[in-house]
Parts: structure tokens; sequence; C-alpha cells
């Protein structure tokens, strides 16, 4: 089977050559969401699926903790792109047997999470499926975008948070335990304001780690064509996801935004470097090579 990026970079030619004609696109796919120009100031947009068995069990998640977690999962990329999101459009395939009272247990997940950043539920669609798979787009506003590919060399590197805790929260879900320390990965916390300090301290360059601040990092070195540096003596789990942290870049002659932990730099070159050894990607990908 290819890779998840051989399967993105297929579908991107023909995406990108199918609206090539529509000047309001800035930023299509490449980024945590896409830019669309507008008469008066620009839209972000993004949209996650998310499939029962592949990214949730409801063995030990409930549905509140699955909608809202789905929906973090939205919110945070259009925050990493220095936007604020106001609208979501909700659709969900639901499995045989799949009650009224359920159905209303997800939303409310849904919209306790958006509520978090005053975003509202405006529509979405319905359909029948095997297993419950639900699939979320979240439209935002921005002024500045902050694209993966703004990183200059000399810039520092700076997580909001030490990553990890769901990593290690879904290592205690697979040996049969489920208590308040597996809330990281049944619901991340996802501090949002964290992210809006780094888009106004005038970050270069941001992501939403996701699948893993290796994985994160290789993103913006590739797209910024720059290497990055990391040195720490902190216990950081480079590889573990879905702790919805944020990554950035900045100018060292910037004051550091709140809460930003430094560990490391961009310089000249390619790849990234953790303590001296070139990193690969070891980050959470549904396509391995």
């Amino acid at each position: 089977m290819a890779s998840e990026s051989s399967f993105i970079a297929a579908v991107q030619a023909i995406f990108e050559s199918a609206g090539s004609s529509d000047e309001r696109v800035l930023v299509g796919i490449g980024d945590d969401a896409a830019v669309i120009s507008q008469p008066k100031g620009k839209v972000t947009l993004a949209t996650d699926i998310a499939v029962e068995g592949v990214h949730f069990n409801r063995k030990w998640s409930s549905l509140f903790e699955i909608g809202a977690k789905i929906t973090a999962a939205n919110l945070a990329d259009i925050y990493a792109m220095g936007g604020t999101p106001e609208y979501l459009l909700v659709a969900a395939a639901l499995p045989e047997g799949f009650t009224v009272a359920e159905i209303q247990e997800l939303a409310r997940g849904i919209v306790d999470e958006a509520d978090k950043v005053g975003a509202r539920v405006v529509g979405g669609d319905l359909t029948a499926s095997e297993v419950l798979v639900v699939s979320i787009a979240v439209y935002g506003s921005v002024k500045d975008p902050v694209l993966r590919s703004g990183a200059q060399v000399g810039d520092l590197v700076i997580i909001s948070d030490l990553p990890g805790k769901a990593a290690a929260a879904w290592e205690l879900l697979k040996n049969g335990i489920n208590d308040e320390r597996t809330l990281p990965h049944r619901r991340p916390i996802v501090d949002y304001s964290a992210a809006r300090d780094f888009s106004l301290a005038g970050v270069s360059a941001m992501c939403d780690v996701s699948d893993g601040l290796t994985s994160e990092l290789l993103h913006i070195s590739r797209a910024s064509g720059v290497g990055i540096e990391i040195r720490t003596d902190e216990a950081i789990d480079f590889d573990g996801g879905e702790d919805h942290i944020f990554v950035a870049t900045i100018s060292p002659h910037l004051p550091f935004p709140r809460q930003a932990i430094e560990i490391g730099k961009v310089v000249l070159g390619k790849g990234v470097r953790i303590n001296g050894e070139l990193a690969l990607h070891k980050g959470f990908t549904h396509f391995p090579e």
C-alpha cells in the first residue's frame, strides 16, 4: 500500500487543479487548515473524520467524550493557523441500533467543546454505517494566517506544554486501566488561549501537535525548507500524539509568549535532529510505508 504522503500528494494535484481558477484560495492543502480570502477578511477551514475502532473506542470512552475530542481536534487546527473558529458542520454515520439518547449525548459533547471558544454548529448530515463515524468541518476567521512554511533560520522552537499525556493514557487503556489518568486520551484538554498567545506574539510558523511532536517538526522543516535542532534535558515524548499542544517557531528578538517552553532552534539545512540524532517520522500515520 502507498504511504500517507503519497496518497496526499496524489489527490492534492487533482484538488488544486480543480480549483486553480479560484483566486480566493490563499492556502490550500498542506497546512493545518485552508485560508480563503473574503471581501471583509479571510476565512480558514478545516475538517477531520473519526472512525470507531480507529480513532476512538466506545468500550472506554463515552459518547460525550468522543464528541468533545473530535471537536477539539478541529478547533485546534484553526487556532494553529492563528484563526478563530466560528461555525461547525457535523456529519455522522450511525451504526444499527444507535438511539436518540446516544446521538444526543454525542451532540452534547460537541457543543460543550465548541462553547469553550464561542463556536456553533450550523448544519450537517446523517447516514447509516456499520460503525460510528463522525466528521466535523469548521469555519473560522483569520487576519494573518500562521503557516508551517514561515520558519526562518535563527528562530527558536517553542511548545505550549510538554507532550506525552495522551500517549501515557493510551498505554493505561491498552492494559485495562481506565480511571482519571486516562482522561488525556479520552478527552484532551486543549489550551486554545496558548495558541492565541503564540499567534499574537508573532510566531513565524505553528502546528497543532496531533500525530506526535517529531511529525509536526518535520512538517515545519519541509514546508519552510530549513533544519531544526532540538536539544532538551526534559523527558519529552516526541512521538506520542493527540495532546493537541502547539509547536511554533519565533524570532529570538520577540518576547516569549505565555507558557512557551524553548526546546530548540531553526538552522540551515533540512530535517530534524533531536539531541544530535537525525529524527525519523515515528508519529501516528494511517498509511505507514
